[in-house]
């Protein structure tokens, strides 16, 4: 049996090669720290991209390259089945993006997970965790859909509105009905298909983000992604969280959207706020420091507070203390007190409301 340590060392050797002359900076990984909310692991999670097996620009092995350097925990090839506008240069068998990538992903940690977009006209499902990446080709959707579910899938009604507005169309009544498909894809790349996002809570579906990169990632690039809380760093635990719908789409920068309890357990979880908050009797200006430990930001703007209190808007950066000033005014009290300071995420939004969260930080004011 060959060591993980061999496996990696063969991985990171497969990447340098793999980087043009001149080119070093792109083997400097940058991190993106997630920390555990509650059990949960955080993972980065992109399940939508493209290689030259179907209309993507990169080699399967590229797309590795890209996703270690972008510290990504978790990646799925999802090419084409009926759209190769490569055919005559590459492999018709969809199955070998997935064995090119496979060996140099797990030695370098990423989980890899098969699948394939499945690419009826303008109506493009994604499946995942699939067995055979080639049953696809030639069938309708709701026959490849029903393959998928055959093969024990996990699959996502992609980009929704790409082609115009989106509607809940008779063929997709038809697949929710027949349980063909349980996620949608809110967010793809930069670009927010907010019509859609009625049907998450309305039919009980996961929220899905992913990139669908087609072109070569640049270093400094923003990638929208899954935020999957798995209880293990695994293909299985991957599966498990997705079929329980523990996802929020963040979109490399600044959105994350998602549904109440996970944006919640993100905020709770990445903001600390101190138990104790001193101030200065008589001075203008006091402050609730907050610590971020994740790769998120955070923009925040207060909601309600008593009435001699001022607080300020601000944004907490990713691994930063950010201060949010409290301005209190001549008549608040200098005595202890008990403080509930509700803040609004401005940077998330709320499946079930379309609106942002809402977050109370509670602490005690000190003189």
């Amino acid at each position: 049996m060959v060591s993980s340590s061999v496996l990696r060392f063969a991985a990171l050797a497969a990447l340098a090669a793999l980087a043009p002359l001149g080119a070093q900076q792109e083997m400097v990984r940058r991190h993106r720290p997630m920390p555990k909310a509650g059990d949960y692991l955080v993972l980065k999670a992109d399940l939508h991209m493209h290689t030259v097996f179907s209309d993507g620009q990169v080699w399967p092995a590229t797309r590795v390259m890209e996703a270690w350097r972008e510290d990504l925990d978790v990646i799925s090839i999802t090419d084409h089945d009926d759209y190769r506008p490569n055919e005559k240069d590459v492999s018709m068998d969809l199955s070998r993006p997935y064995e090119i990538a496979r060996p140099i992903a797990e030695g370098l940690g990423i989980v890899i997970i098969p699948g394939v977009e499945i690419t009826k006209g303008d109506i493009h499902f994604n499946a995942l965790f699939i067995r055979d990446h080639n049953a696809f080709r030639g069938k309708e959707l709701l026959a490849a859909l029903a393959e998928a579910r055959k093969q024990g899938a996990f699959s996502f009604w992609n980009h929704p509105g790409w082609k115009g507005r989106a509607e809940w169309w008779p063929v997709i009544a038809t697949a929710y009905s027949d349980k063909l498909f349980q996620g949608i894809e809110l967010l793809n790349g930069p670009v927010y298909y907010e019509e859609a996002r009625q049907w998450i809570g309305q039919h009980g579906l996961a929220v899905i983000g992913n990139s669908d990169i087609h072109n070569a990632s640049l270093p400094d690039d923003p990638r929208t992604v899954n935020l999957v809380f798995a209880k293990e760093r695994s293909v299985e635990g991957v599966r498990e969280a997705l079929h329980a719908g523990r996802t929020v789409a963040w979109d490399g920068a600044r959105r994350l959207i998602g549904k109440r309890e996970w944006l919640e357990r993100l905020v709770r979880s990445y903001l600390a706020a101190p138990a104790v908050v001193r101030f200065t009797p008589g001075f203008w200006y006091n402050g609730l420091a907050l610590r971020n430990d994740s790769a998120l930001a955070f923009e925040l703007k207060p909601v309600e507070a008593p009435a001699w209190m001022e607080p300020q808007a601000t944004v907490v950066p990713p691994r930063s203390t950010t201060v949010v000033q409290l301005r209190l005014r001549r008549d608040a009290p200098n005595t202890p007190q008990r403080m509930t300071l509700r803040m609004e995420v401005s940077n998330t939004t709320v499946t079930e409301t379309g609106a942002p969260l809402v977050v109370p930080f509670e602490f005690e004011l000190r003189p």
